[in-house]
């Protein structure tokens, strides 16, 4: 008799890094799956941006003190100073306003027994694919550090941009594990 060894390493919902298991109370997994049923399994993957902000609060005040004291050095009268604090203040805003765009990207993979669905926000677009776990593949784009692939149906959908390649593996093998656990 010959045995296989699974592909997946054997996880436990404690050693999940990225994502959130929530076990069903047995009640529940013996009838079929609501519509309304909340989500088993979740994974948010947000963009880490090198700035918060608060930091780049900090940094525009000190810009516009900093444009202060080098109008006041530079011996420009007040009356003057109207159209440099506009284009300092309007720089500023439009900074924040990339920022807070670029903030809100992110990745949102979420599984209960009857659907799994992946939203991708990009640049203030919003792309949401849904799959029936019985068919979703999880696999590397190319290989072990690179995007993960999840596809199913003709549909398919990368993610795990917003992590560090070392540790796509590790979010690939929780995605499978989790998909395992719908099965039971």
């Amino acid at each position: 008799m010959t045995a296989t060894a699974s592909p997946v390493r054997l996880l436990s919902p404690a050693s999940m890094r990225f994502g959130v298991w929530r076990a069903l109370p047995v009640s529940r997994r013996s009838r079929q799956a609501a519509v309304g049923e909340p989500w088993q399994a979740e994974w948010r993957l947000s963009r880490v941006l090198p700035i918060s902000g608060l930091r780049l609060a900090s940094v525009g005040l000190f810009v516009l003190v900093a444009l202060a004291v080098a109008l006041r050095g530079a011996g420009v009268p007040w009356q003057a100073w109207s159209p440099a604090w506009f284009v300092a203040c309007l720089l500023l805003l439009a900074l924040s306003l990339v920022l807070a765009r670029i903030a809100n990207d992110g990745e949102h993979i979420a599984m209960r027994s009857d659907l799994v669905r992946v939203t991708r926000r990009h640049g203030g677009q919003v792309r949401t694919i849904e799959f029936l776990p019985r068919w979703v593949r999880i696999e590397p784009e190319q290989h072990d550090r690179s995007l993960i692939r999840i596809s199913g149906q003709g549909r398919s959908v990368t993610v795990g941009e917003h992590i560090r390649p070392q540790e796509r593996r590790h979010l690939a093998d929780e995605l499978r594990w989790a998909l395992r656990q719908l099965d039971d």
